[in-house]
């Protein structure tokens, strides 16, 4: 197997946005105010810039991870009020340094927990939580505050946010760290990786056993902590508390944050970008007050600037999605079938012999309200062995491969793997226990690499150290791909760059892990051209051949016969034939699929080719 390009060891998720145009951009806009006003260059304002914008720079960074994981806090400017107002008041009925700090970190923590709770548990848009909490925590501070400010801190309180350690203010010292921090935290860790998925694709993200309302809630109490790490920064700095403060920093930060390449939709981002974006906000403010403008004007500013980052990341998503569609190989637009059953021939005999049992489903059932989806799954699958699972519309296949691989949790029944019961909560109880599964829509993220697609959940660790091993990550996917005679040229080429074949091979070898001992594919082969669809069964063989269970769902008779030991049907959500394919014919197979009389003359003869029309559509 050839690579035509070798991968790096350490990949970076996402989509570029690095925003070196914009670099360029800040550079030469710190030359036109340094060449137009005196004393721009001078030290004294570069570290004013810098003050300035260090409560941006906090605060973006929790907004950089809630926007690449698809969500947004809009709420940031009215729990910048509120925590200032309560800290305040601590601060002066107190005359110390640790209770107020920890009152506003506590409240900050607090918020976060709220809109987290609020976006992720109830099921509410983001934008409409955060706009609601925005006006009720602005309403809480004038009502906490009494709509007055609150001053007598103590020297040691205020030094927080006044003192200078080797010249450098306290606020700018602890943005820098909070940036460096967030970033490699985003980049370099198993944790950080999953934002990127959940923001790419959140059904992808939750199939691979990534807990993601758990995730988004947390990343909400992270923003509500460096919110309150704002506050009271800025509370001590300005030696006051009001509930004033904190009016249009939402777009601030999200001027900031997006102006550096975060994209809204999610799934994109780099903390460089970030740096860049806020810098250069920087720059332009103090630009703008050293030409005398009026506040309006800055505001003006501010404001175009942001619809046109919002317009620039528009336009970089619709070049993508051009270069997807101009990239992708006929084979891959164009999914012919063949009419002969010899065009899915794998080439694989059947050598190994059935082994030990690795599941049993016993009277799975499953219910969605009123509606039985699932009445009665009973069957098993061995080691070794192809079981395909097949039946008309709405039979329930789908429903009882969710509830083998974790994604639902059965009514009634109970499951046996590996000789054990087990109940499977998530995605990934199933994973851990050897049980991978390649779903109808690929479950994989675009926006991420073939490597980072492939070890999605089961991220390699550094030894020592809690961050990925992604050269680990690259050998497992050779290796991998390898044994599969998979060949991909680039393994941190975006999945959404692919064509439909090649994203499909990515599905289907993440599903085939060394120590995978049961391998579940709903239609993988569904919308294939005939060659890929052929490499597809054969690798299906072959994880037979290498000791796995395999279940296999699909609508298209000729790959049951051309791969199946064992044929089970559905239908009505219930088991109504569980044999060998060697004493089934074709007819019969259509007519128990379509619920006919077994004695009805057969449509097509037993001994015939199957045709290439049969039962399709949906589960």
């Amino acid at each position: 197997m050839r690579f035509n390009r070798p991968s790096r060891t350490y990949l970076v998720p996402g989509e570029p946005s690095r925003r070196i145009g914009l670099a360029l951009l800040c550079i030469g806009l710190i030359a036109y105010f340094g060449v137009s006003f005196d004393n721009f260059f001078a030290v004294s304002n570069g570290l004013t810039i810098s003050l300035n914008v260090s409560a941006i720079a906090i605060a973006g960074v929790g907004a950089m991870f809630l926007l690449i994981s698809g969500n947004v806090d809009l709420s940031i400017g009215g729990q910048y009020a509120l925590i200032s107002v309560v800290t305040a008041q601590v601060a002066a009925d107190t005359g110390g340094v640790v209770l107020p700090v920890a009152a506003g970190l506590a409240m900050g923590l607090v918020l976060g927990l709220v809109n987290g709770v609020l976006v992720r548990v109830m099921r509410i848009s983001p934008l409409i939580v955060t706009l609601g909490t925005m006006a009720v925590f602005k309403g809480c501070a004038y009502l906490v505050g009494e709509g007055r400010s609150v001053f007598g801190f103590s020297d040691a309180f205020i030094e927080l946010g006044r003192g200078r350690p080797a010249g450098i203010p306290v606020p700018v010292i602890v943005a820098v760290v909070v940036l460096v921090l967030g970033g490699l935290w985003l980049l370099r860790t198993p944790a950080g990786l999953r934002l990127y998925a959940i923001g790419g694709n959140v059904h992808a993200a939750r199939l691979t056993g990534v807990p993601v309302d758990r995730t988004v809630i947390k990343l909400y109490v992270f923003n509500g902590l460096l919110m309150g790490i704002v506050a009271v920064l800025t509370t001590a700095r300005l030696g006051s508390g009001t509930p004033q403060i904190g009016t249009q920093f939402e777009l601030d930060v999200l001027t900031a944050v997006i102006l550096g390449g975060v994209g809204f939709a999610g799934g994109s981002g780099h903390p460089a970008g970030v740096f860049v974006g806020v810098a250069t906000i920087g720059v332009l403010g103090s630009g703008l007050i050293f030409a005398g403008l009026e506040d309006w004007w800055q505001q003006i500013t501010k404001g175009a600037v942001l619809l046109l980052a919002l317009g620039a990341d528009q336009l970089a998503t619709h070049r993508r999605d051009h270069a997807v569609r101009t990239e992708t190989p006929a084979e891959a637009r164009d999914p012919a079938r063949a009419d002969a059953a010899d065009e899915y021939d794998t080439g694989l005999e059947r050598v190994r012999e059935p082994g030990r049992t690795v599941l049993e489903c016993h009277g799975l059932s499953r219910r969605f309200g009123s509606v039985f989806a699932l009445r009665d799954g009973s069957f098993s699958v061995r080691a070794g062995e192809v079981v395909c699972l097949v039946g008309d519309n709405g039979a329930g296949k789908s429903t009882l491969v969710k509830l083998i691989c974790g994604v639902h949790r059965p009514d009634g029944g109970r499951l046996t793997f590996d000789g054990e019961p087990v109940r499977f909560n998530t995605p990934l109880d199933a994973r851990r226990s050897g049980i991978e599964t390649v779903h109808q829509d690929l479950a994989v993220c675009p926006n991420l690499g073939v490597a980072h697609n492939l070890i999605l959940g089961d991220e390699p660790r550094r030894r020592y150290l809690p961050v990925r091993d992604d050269a680990e990550a690259v050998r497992r996917t050779r290796t991998r791909l390898a044994s599969l005679g998979i060949e991909l040229p680039d393994l941190n080429r975006s999945v959404g760059r692919l064509s439909g074949g090649q994203r499909q091979s990515v599905s289907i070898a993440r599903a085939m892990r060394e120590d995978v001992k049961l391998v579940i594919l709903d239609e993988p082969t569904a919308a294939l051209g005939v060659t890929q669809t052929r490499n597809v069964l054969r690798i299906v063989r072959q994880a037979a051949e290498n000791g796995a269970g395999v279940i296999l769902i699909s609508h298209d008779i000729r790959t049951v016969f051309a791969v199946a030991d064992r044929v089970v049907v559905l239908r009505l959500g219930t088991v109504v034939h569980d044999g060998d394919v060697a004493d089934i014919t074709h007819s019969k197979l259509l007519h128990l699929m379509a619920g006919l009389d077994q004695d009805t003359p057969a449509a097509t003869p037993a001994d015939s080719p199957p045709q290439p029309a049969s039962t399709s559509g949906g589960k």
